[in-house]
Order: C-alpha cells, then sequence, then structure tokens
C-alpha cells in the first residue's frame, strides 16, 4: 500500500506522532499541523492519494483545506475526522468533497479500514481516468442516451466498473462537472453494493459488523460463500441507467426479501452520522439529489439533477 501516499493533518503534535507511529510501516505517510501547511505538502507531492484532516484547526481549517484541494485534483480521498461531533460541520465537508468521516476518538482499526477504502477508490478514480483519456475520441461521437440497462451476478469486482461506465455517459453529454460525477460514482458504488451484499446475500448489518470484526478477509469468504449457494447465487441486480435533460436516474434493483424502509437512519439525526451502520445510505443521500426506495425496501432510484449553466 506505500504506492499511495497518505498525508494526515492535525494541530495536536501528540496526536501526528501517534498517526505516525502506528501507520508508517504500511503507508508512505506525510503530516501537517494545518490546512496551510497541508497544502504545501500537497503541492510538493501530488502523489499523495488520501488525506486524513481534522475540521477545526488554527490557520486554515478542514473544510478549506478540502474545497482548495479541489482545485489541483479531484481524485484525493478525503477522510475528515471531527472532535465534537459537530454533524453539520461534517456534511459541510462532505458536500466540498470529502468522502469519509470519523469521530474522536477513534481506533487505529477504524481510521485504517477508512484509509485502505480511500486507497482503492483513488487507484479506481485513477484507473478510470486512464480509460476515459484513451477512449475520449470515441465518447466524442455520443450526441445522446436516453437509456441503458446492465444485469450484473453477485460479483462485487463488476461494482466499480459498472458505476465508471454509467458516469461515463454522463461526461460524455457534459452532464455536471468531474467533482459531481465522481460522487454519483461513488453513491452508485454503495448502493449496488448493499444490493449485492444486504439485498441478494442476505447479509443483515449486524452480521457484516461481526464479521467485519474478525477481519476482512472473514467477511469476504463468507460474501463468495453465499454468492455460490443457493438461493443466492441465482439472484442478479438489475441497474437502469436513464439520461434526460434536466436528470440522470439509476435504479437499482435486486432479487433479495427487501426490508422495511422505516427502518432507515434518520440523515438529519447528529448521531446517526457516526453509527456502524447505514454509513453508505446516509453518504448516498449526500453526494445525490435524491434517494428513493420501493415499498418492499429491493430497489432504489438515485437521482442526480443537471447542474444549471455558469453564466
Amino acid at each position: 500500500m506505500r504506492s499511495v501516499p497518505v498525508l494526515f493533518v492535525d494541530d495536536e503534535e501528540d496526536i501526528r506522532f501517534s498517526f505516525v507511529d502506528r501507520f508508517e510501516d504500511k503507508f508512505e505517510v506525510h503530516v501537517a499541523e494545518n490546512g496551510a501547511e497541508a497544502l504545501r505538502v500537497l503541492e510538493s507531492h501530488p502523489e499523495i492519494g488520501v488525506v486524513v484532516t481534522d475540521i477545526r484547526m488554527p490557520v486554515m481549517s478542514g473544510l478549506e483545506l478540502i474545497e482548495k484541494t479541489k482545485a489541483l485534483s479531484h481524485d484525493i480521498g478525503f477522510i475528515v475526522v471531527s472532535g465534537h461531533a459537530a454533524a453539520e460541520d461534517v456534511i459541510e465537508a462532505l458536500r466540498a468533497g470529502a468522502r469519509n468521516f470519523l469521530r474522536k476518538p477513534y481506533s487505529f482499526e477504524e481510521l485504517e479500514e477508512s484509509i485502505l477504502t480511500e486507497v482503492k477508490h483513488f487507484r479506481a478514480f485513477r484507473e478510470n481516468r486512464q480509460r476515459q483519456e484513451r477512449e475520449e475520441a470515441l465518447e466524442d461521437f455520443i450526441t445522446s442516451i436516453d437509456s441503458v440497462a446492465y444485469t450484473i451476478p453477485n460479483d462485487i469486482a463488476w461494482i466499480n466498473p459498472l458505476a465508471f461506465r454509467l458516469v461515463g455517459y454522463m461526461n460524455a453529454v457534459s452532464f455536471c462537472g468531474e467533482e459531481g460525477r465522481l460522487n454519483v460514482a461513488l453513491g452508485l458504488i454503495e448502493m449496488i453494493t448493499n444490493a449485492i451484499e444486504h439485498g441478494n446475500l442476505g447479509i443483515t448489518s449486524d452480521e457484516k459488523i461481526a464479521l467485519k470484526g474478525e477481519g476482512e478477509e472473514v467477511y469476504y469468504r463468507e460474501l463468495s460463500r453465499r454468492a455460490g449457494e443457493e438461493p443466492y447465487k441465482s439472484r442478479q441486480v438489475k441497474v437502469v441507467f436513464t439520461l434526460g435533460h434536466d436528470r440522470a436516474s439509476f435504479r437499482i434493483e435486486d432479487e433479495g426479501d427487501g426490508f422495511d424502509t422505516a427502518c432507515l437512519p434518520d440523515p438529519t439525526d447528529p448521531e446517526m452520522l457516526f453509527a456502524l451502520s447505514g454509513r453508505g445510505i446516509l453518504l448516498t443521500r449526500t453526494f445525490l439529489d435524491d434517494v428513493i426506495y420501493n415499498d418492499k425496501g429491493n430497489a432504489v432510484t438515485l437521482i442526480k439533477y443537471r447542474e444549471p449553466a455558469e453564466t
């Protein structure tokens, strides 16, 4: 994992030291004590792919750091941490471009898992950018697209390629900006993952937390086991993408039993922001304009509205 350097930003020296001590053998680590110093580090080290930053710091806040960094690179993954459990700060940071969040005090295990997730996203974004550059000439010939449908098996390896393929159609017709498309891709990844894991494979949130507590490899072994057994292995996920003049919609439907949508986490509840389950849905609600479930709970429609043209 040392091929994707990580920048840790916190105004407390002891916390920076603890981060280096814990992770210097796992990642190439850089540190900064505020947002202004972090910007200088990022300018000197454009290879940095993940930034872990406190929100409230002197000189320059984490929020301002995110906003300024997005002018340099849309690919960098930001994980924000809050010592005050301020939901409004975290939501504002997510809207500015952060992709994950933790509350202090967090465990090193939780932080490492978040970093590894962002490393995967960073690599996927870079690979997708390279693919887009190779296909750019072909995509220039696209003039419109109304609807396209995909049906995929319960294999998580198909999730990222499908998500980026769909946002590629948005890119071809200049539907929204790059940051907006990356956020749509993240929302798609979260919801298609839910459709496979929780929907078709029937893994509950409590089961996922317990299995991951035993290690990532334990969890993925269980995914593989269920994907090879009935009734799970015959189930598929259908994704229908529709692009209109003013909106892009994505309907994701699994063949599981569904769930009671009344039990969905309340995105306005500050405590739910830091809950172990439901985070993917909350992130998707932040990144997309509308998230609408059917009555059974086995299909969800994500909507992104066209951004108004700049004048």
